[in-house]
């Protein structure tokens, strides 16, 4: 091989070491975390993340409700409101109110957290 031809092939393969080296998570990492690169918008070098975009998924949390936290029932899904922002309570009404309504919501007590039933679990974006 000439000294021309070295170096072709080292050019060459640095050009190739460059594509397999990682991109930095700022470059890019699809849809939510997930690369693919049939969906629109979730090649490899997209960064769009949320609910609108595909393969989202809510995270559940547990969060303290202070005592006398408001509990509202809307078509059988639960909400708490927490520092006045609304918290879906995750599995809705049957997690909320146990049968005889001594496990978060005391019995008579109005849809308002009692004294002891402080954690719930809530989906958060």
């Amino acid at each position: 091989m000439t000294s021309i031809h070295v170096k072709l092939a080292a050019v060459a393969i640095a050009i190739a070491a460059t594509g397999v080296v990682a991109s930095p998570a700022y470059a890019g990492t699809g849809c939510n975390g997930v690369v693919n690169i049939f969906v629109w918008g979730c090649a490899p070098w997209d960064n769009n993340n949320g609910p609108k975009y595909p393969y989202y998924k809510k995270r559940a949390t547990s969060v303290q409700a202070p005592r006398g936290s408001k509990i509202t029932v809307k078509d059988g899904h639960a909400m708490v409101n927490i520092g006045g922002r609304e918290y879906p309570v995750v599995g809705g009404v049957s997690s909320v109110v146990a049968s005889g309504g001594g496990n978060v919501v005391a019995a008579g007590g109005g849809n308002v957290v009692a004294a002891g039933g402080l954690n719930l679990r809530v989906w958060v974006e």
